[in-house]
Order: C-alpha cells, then structure tokens, then sequence
C-alpha cells in the first residue's frame, strides 16, 4: 500500500498545471503527499465557507446550518462534499467556534484561513512569479528607506539570486521536456521581463547604498537575464511547435495581418508546402472542350462613344477616398502594439525589451510607439532618455532607456454614457 502510494504521489509532476501547483504550494506543510487534495476545483468549497460569512449578520458568528444554506445558493455544490469540506476545516481551526463549549455550534472563519485561501487562489492563477515579484520590490523598498543594513542586504541578494535561478530551472525543464500543451498553459507563469526590470531596480539601489555589494548585486543581474533567456526560449518552442502543428491560435492576429499584407507569394505559399490536395478531377471529356470550341463564335460589340454629359459627369477617383478608414487601421494596429506591451498596466519599461528583441524589431517598435505618440487623439506617451546603453551581450547592442505610459480615462457610472460618445468620435 505505501508503495502504491508513492508511487502514485510521486507522478504528481505529471498532473495537470492546476494539480501539480497545489501540490507544490502545500508541500512545505504537509505531512505527506496524500494530505493534499487531488481535484484542484475542492479548493472552490473553501472559497465558498469564507464567502458565507461575507453576506452579512456574523457578528456572533454563523451556525454549520446557516453556513451550508449560504453556500448552498452557488450552483454545481455537492452536500456530502460540503459536509465532508466542513468537518475537515473545523479539525484544521479554519472554522473556530465562537464559544469553546460543546453544545455551541456556532463558527467564525480564521483569518489566516482567508489569508491562505488567497494565496492558493493567487498561486493557482498566477504562479509563484508574482509572489518572486514582490518580494523583489519589497528588497528594493526597503534598501530604499534604510530598513536593511550591509549584511541583510547581502543576505537577500544571495537568496533572492537563488530564487531566479531556480525559475531558470524550471523553464529549461519545461522547454526541454514539456508538451505544447502544458507549455502553453504554463507560459503565463513565467514573466522574463518584468522580472529582468525588478531586478535592475533592485540593482540600481544596492549601487547607491552600498557600493561594496556591487558584485552581488551583478550576480543577481546575470541570473536575471538567463531567466529572460530561458524565458524566450520557451515561447520559441511554442511558436515552433505551434508552426509544425499548425495551431495557428499561437500567435497574435497583428502578425497574420501583417503577414498577409507586407509578405511575398514564397513566404505565403510555404505554409503549404506540407499540404496534401487532392488531384484535379474536371468533369468535362476533351471531347466536349473540342466540340465547345469548334461552336465557339466571338460575339462582336460594336464600341460606342460615351454620351458627352456622362463623360463631364465622372470624373477621375478621388485618390483620399478611404483615406481615414486605412489611418484608422494603421492606428488600431499600433494601439494593439501598445496594449500588447503594457498588459493592461498604465506604464511599462521598454528597455529590456528592446535589448532583448533583434535591431530590426526593437526599430519596428520604437517607430510605430513614436508615430502613435505623434497622434493627437492617442493617449500613449513615449519616453526616450538621453542615455545611451551598450550592452554587447544584447541582441539590440545599442539602445536608450524607453518608458511607454497611457492615460485612460476613468470611466464612472454617470459619465459612461461621455466616455463612450468620446471614444466613439474618434
């Protein structure tokens, strides 16, 4: 049986993203691997206990009674689970009993139990990227105010080093061992730029409060770039392998549009050069084409002269006509462009995007954001400093630092009727 059961743990790995990254989040408080549960959606029935108490009247607490009828009202819930979910969160102190006597049956939710509950929500979703995030700006916070003297410095950089490294790791094993389809589930895990741009703010403030750590500071700085490395090998196997299948969902519509119009009859005919078509199969016998021609008779027209009002009447076409709806194309496409690099943030640093994209594209871009600033109506913003980077070991050797801002406006529920006529006329 124990066999068995390791066994059966130890193919954990080999479960679906959801699975495995519940499994890995808990397992530095678990007792063994059967302590975590196998269906990552049971999470669901904790998240909807601590949603029973967000509905009011629990100064006193709720009742197991008023609990399971408050969760109750959410579809899909199963009652033997609940009650099972229930009696394993009260063993846990997840739900503490108002009054530690055995007649009372009335709960409170722990606030540590809420606090966990997020965290496997936000690990479930996001990954431990955001967590690595964070704890990255937190370091630079507090170097910033002066909270961490020499020796925790050095301390957080060395462990925090450590940390990206075994990001790296766990991309290369994706890369190197991963399906297409549990690379494209875990793509969104990991985050090779915003992670290089946390670093070198992290970087940047240990260089100006201690000097002497610059060394560590550097080391921190190359593991961060062999993340973005790992990470840009990663989404270049997804595009492979997405080319080999054809799973044309892979890429961005910007670059098919842009495919169809700026390239050449080889390029397009080489996407079905590995296409199998069936032979012409004409359903007309060379009899019946010999026979049609020998019938064949041209029709003469006789060429007639335009009446003279007709030909004073139309004129030659208006070479502006359509001239705003292809501006409004052009103009769609780089806001796209835009949108794609900020992720819904309202700004984003664009140097080491630029280092890490070939000249050629990091030029692409930088014309298209400049052109798109140039526009009066957009509300995009590009910031290009005086500096100039050199950084030899970057595709873009050459490069100033670049900041790409947006002003979106707030949209309140009296003014949504405004904002969309605003958005409407332009």
């Amino acid at each position: 049986m124990d066999g068995d059961r390791l066994d059966f743990v130890g193919k954990r790995h080999r479960r679906g993203g959801a699975a495995r990254r519940l499994g890995a989040m808990a397992a530095p408080v678990a007792s063994h691997g059967g302590a975590v549960v196998e269906d990552p959606s049971l999470v669901r029935y904790a998240e909807l206990v601590i949603g029973a108490f967000s509905q009011g009247d629990i100064e006193h607490g709720l009742t197991r009674a008023q609990i399971v009828e408050r969760v109750n009202r959410a579809d899909g819930v199963d009652r033997n689970e609940l009650d099972r979910r229930i009696d394993t969160f009260v063993e846990l102190a997840m739900l503490l009993p108002y009054r530690d006597k055995a007649h009372q049956q009335r709960y409170v939710v722990s606030t540590d139990a809420v606090a966990g509950s997020l965290f496997f929500r936000k690990g479930l979703t996001e990954g431990g990227i955001a967590e690595l995030l964070q704890l990255l700006g937190s370091t630079a916070d507090a170097i910033e105010a002066g909270r961490h003297d020499a020796g925790k410095v050095a301390e957080a950089l060395v462990e925090q080093r450590g940390y990206v490294e075994m990001w790296t790791a766990a991309v290369n094993r994706l890369t190197d061992t991963a399906t297409l389809s549990e690379l494209v589930a875990e793509r969104s895990q990991h985050d090779g730029d915003r992670m290089l741009a946390q670093v070198e703010r992290v970087v940047d403030v240990v260089t100006r409060h201690h000097r002497t750590l610059r060394i560590a500071a550097a080391a921190l700085l190359t593991a961060a770039q062999a993340y973005l490395v790992a990470t840009q090998r990663l989404l270049e196997r997804i595009i492979d392998e997405g080319a080999s299948t054809r799973d044309f969902s892979l890429l961005d519509p910007a670059d098919y549009a842009r495919l169809a119009t700026t390239g050449s009859i080889e390029v397009l005919a080489a996407v079905f050069e590995d296409v199998v078509w069936d032979p012409p199969r004409p359903q007309v016998l060379p009899a019946d084409v010999v026979a049609a021609l020998r019938a064949y008779r041209p029709h003469h027209h006789k060429q007639r002269r335009p009446p003279v009002e007709s030909s004073a009447g139309n004129g030659a076409a208006d070479p502006l006509e359509g001239l705003d709806e292809r501006l409004e194309i052009l103009r769609r496409h780089r806001e796209h462009t835009a949108e794609l690099l900020l992720q819904g943030e309202a700004s984003i640093e664009l140097s080491a995007h630029l280092r890490a994209t070939p000249w050629p594209g990091a030029l692409r871009v930088i014309v298209e954001l400049a052109t798109l600033e140039a526009d009066q109506l957009s509300a995009y913003r590009l910031h290009l400093a005086d500096s100039l980077v050199i950084d030899t070991d970057a595709h873009t050797t050459w490069t100033s630092d670049a900041r790409l801002t947006v002003e979106r406006p707030t949209i309140t529920p009296a003014g949504t009727g405004d904002a969309h006529e605003e958005r409407s006329s332009r």
